[in-house]
């Protein structure tokens, strides 16, 4: 069975036509794991998604014009539920279950535009207290890994959300799987008119040692999409 996974920052969810017309496209990609941000939406709204995917939900409210972030999973997906943990700020969703024989830790992230140091001390500090030994961590952090690859124009400074991405990164040893498979591209995931500019911040990291056992029957995908196989 193979099981596609992708992230998506959907720019608000609350008008029921485009709610609808963004299941219906994880339904025609037969996206088996959806880490959706920004979907603005309440906890009874959030609820609402119950409707027309067929499978479990796992959601983080903020308000109706901001933030929220909700995880959908699949029916046909044999994942069975553990422990979850989310913020009170809809920033992010930890879920921890089984999957195929293997204990895997869930995480949609939404990520403060503002440099925000505590936010990611906070994170790093639930995805430890998860005990996990298998991660995969996705959604919109907003912020580059490399702003030399991740950025146009090109910069050369990292802020400081970037490096607190990082040491998470490199503390919990995950691996970029979109940069592992297009070490040399140059593509984004936000676009600024105004601004004449345009960035890669919507990432899929997964543990480096759950890579190694899965890099054989992983294949390469668009830009924030992932297929499991």
């Amino acid at each position: 069975m193979s099981v596609k996974i992708s992230t998506w920052n959907v720019k608000g969810s609350n008008n029921v036509v485009k709610k609808k017309s963004i299941l219906n496209s994880l339904k025609k990609d037969l996206t088996h794991i959806a880490f959706l941000q920004e979907t603005h939406l309440t906890d009874d709204e959030h609820r609402k998604y119950c409707r027309e995917w067929v499978g479990q939900i796992f959601f983080s409210s903020y308000s109706t014009n901001k933030r929220g972030v909700i995880t959908l999973i699949h029916k046909n997906l044999p994942f069975n539920v553990i422990a979850t943990h989310k913020d009170n700020e809809g920033r992010y969703i930890l879920v921890k279950g089984m999957l195929h024989g293997e204990t895997v830790l869930l995480g949609n992230i939404y990520a403060p535009n503002a440099q925000d140091g505590e936010f990611y001390t906070v994170l790093f500090s639930q995805l430890v207290d998860m005990d996990c030994a298998n991660i995969i961590l996705a959604g919109d952090f907003n912020c580059v890994l490399c702003p030399k690859m991740d950025k146009f124009p090109p910069q050369s400074i990292l802020t400081k959300n970037s490096k607190a991405l990082w040491q998470i990164i490199n503390e919990l040893d995950l691996i970029d799987v979109w940069r592992h498979y297009n070490p040399l591209s140059k593509e984004y995931t936000f676009h600024s008119n105004p601004h004449l500019s345009a960035s890669c911040i919507d990432y899929i990291f997964i543990l480096t040692a759950f890579w190694l056992v899965l890099q054989g029957i992983l294949h390469q995908v668009p830009l924030s999409q992932l297929l499991w196989m």
